[in-house]
């Protein structure tokens, strides 16, 4: 079945939504909190997230920015928030829609259906020997075993994956994951690279894909 992600503050706008697209045959969860989102997000698998900019615990852009570090997975924006510049820039943030409220419940199915339809047409799975990660779903697996990471986890292993045989500096990962303010604390990066060799390496101590190079970073290979 496929799963919907709510992020919306608003009680009336959560029960509409529940009930329209649970008749519709979606499997929903809803949250008014983005922390919660995020949360929800790294226990579990979701095809679409529908996005309120007015979240009770941060701003809807700020919650795009910080998701799409990690993700890929399609997000609807739901907003009372009509100016052409708040629009523009969700979709700079990483949105793939944009819908202004008040709107039809003919409107939002068909557009859930369009961003669900073009999601399902390309696959970003990657894959590293007999490690997958698809980031749309947000899923990891060693094989066949589905693996749970963290949300820094996820983030650090994508982004190796993404420079795959290239050896990514500490720096390089903390500007990328944490921030340019947390450059020169390598520590960072050493204890949470050692928490995924122990989820994905089948010998931790001697890692065949997540592999260090001496005082410089990591770098990721079949």
């Amino acid at each position: 079945m496929t799963k919907i992600l709510i992020l919306e503050d608003s009680p009336p706008l959560q029960s509409f939504l529940k009930t329209l697209l649970q008749a519709s045959g979606y499997e929903l969860s809803i949250c008014d909190k983005g922390l919660d989102g995020f949360a929800l997000l790294s226990e579990q698998s979701y095809d679409l997230v529908l996005l309120d900019l007015g979240l009770l615990d941060m701003d809807g852009q700020d919650w795009l920015l910080e998701f799409r570090q990690w993700s890929q997975l399609p997000v609807l924006v739901l907003s009372a928030r009509d100016g052409e510049i708040e629009k523009v820039t969700a979709l700079d943030n990483g949105a793939n829609d944009f819908l202004t409220k008040p709107f039809s419940a003919n409107e939002l199915l068909a557009r859930i259906r369009v961003l669900l339809r073009t999601n399902n047409q390309v696959s970003f799975a990657l894959q590293c020997g007999d490690i997958y990660i698809d980031p749309n779903k947000h899923i990891v697996r060693v094989g066949d075993n589905e693996i749970k990471l963290t949300k820094k986890e996820y983030a650090i292993l994508l982004l190796l994956f993404q420079n795959k045989d290239k050896v990514l500096t500490h720096n390089a990962i903390l500007s990328h994951i944490w921030g340019e303010q947390y450059i020169n604390r390598p520590e960072y990066v050493r204890v949470h690279v050692a928490q995924l060799r122990q989820k994905l390496e089948a010998n931790p101590a001697s890692p065949k894909y997540l592999l260090t190079e001496p005082a410089v970073g990591y770098r990721l290979v079949d």
